[in-house]
């Protein structure tokens, strides 16, 4: 697993040298995110649910199908868990389970 801490600034540099401004290209699912990106993503769009340690971005990022056959939008999903943040991917809502 990736040690390396996730920041703006690093995603800012990472597009600037790479000319890839993607989110999804810069970091990968699992990695560790600091306070910069969790507010840069709480900022740009209303949450869809936000809770201490816990926030899904409001837009839905694609729908997958549950166990149940229901097809469910998933939410670019961060979580924080023994005082660290990490990115979980895209989770239906109020899960950290990636669906992509």
């Amino acid at each position: 697993m990736n040690t390396e801490i996730k920041t703006l600034k690093g995603w800012n540099e990472f597009a600037e040298q790479t000319g890839k401004y993607s989110w999804y290209e810069y970091a990968k699912v699992g990695d560790i995110v600091d306070e910069s990106i969790i507010d840069n993503f709480t900022n740009i769009l209303p949450p869809k649910t936000m809770s201490y340690g816990y926030l899904q971005v409001g837009e839905p990022y694609s729908h997958r199908y549950d166990l149940d056959r229901r097809l469910k939008p998933t939410y670019m999903t961060f979580a924080k868990c023994d005082g660290i943040w990490r990115y979980y991917g895209h989770c239906f809502s109020y899960e950290t389970i990636n669906r992509d």
